[in-house]
């Protein structure tokens, strides 16, 4: 019974720092192409020639994943803790264990995971630059881009 109980809290928390795809991983826009009846909803296009790129490593953020990993690195020091001393010692090796535990959990979920995107810098027409970070690498540098401004998102198309 105690292997079960040292065993199942490692188990969740390796099930917890599953890596999960970010909110741009296949683009901003995944849908049909064009057609007769399409309509796109956005607040402005500028129009310009993209002048450089880089690869960027962005870190998914999921607070959900980092509860997760502190509730369960939590659990697991409590138990290893309380494997450690007497009386007293005991309760406090178990308390010290949970807290030690919470801190690495909730550091190892939220390194969960890394995905490359790419850093699109744009001269505009009208002299200005923006750059835009997006999964997509179909652009390359001379290409003419769509800057699309739709609420608080900023795509090339």
């Amino acid at each position: 019974m105690r292997i079960f109980l040292l065993v199942l809290p490692a188990a969740l928390s390796v099930a917890a720092c599953n890596p999960t795809p970010g909110p741009y991983a296949n683009g901003p826009y995944t849908g049909p192409g064009p057609g007769p009846r399409t309509t796109y909803s956005y607040d402005s296009i500028e129009y310009g020639r993209i002048v450089s790129v880089q690869p960027v490593t962005m870190r998914r953020t999921n607070d959900g994943d980092q509860i997760v990993g502190a509730v369960t690195g939590g659990l697991v020091g409590a138990v290893i803790g309380h494997q450690f001393g007497s009386g007293t010692g005991k309760d406090v090796m178990t308390g010290a264990g949970a807290i030690a535990g919470t801190i690495i959990g909730s550091n190892i979920a939220s390194q969960g995971g890394t995905y490359t995107s790419y850093a699109w810098t744009v001269r505009l027409d009208n002299g200005g630059s923006i750059t835009v970070i997006q999964m997509s690498n179909q652009f390359r540098v001379g290409d003419r881009v769509s800057v699309v401004r739709s609420g608080n998102q900023v795509y090339l198309r």
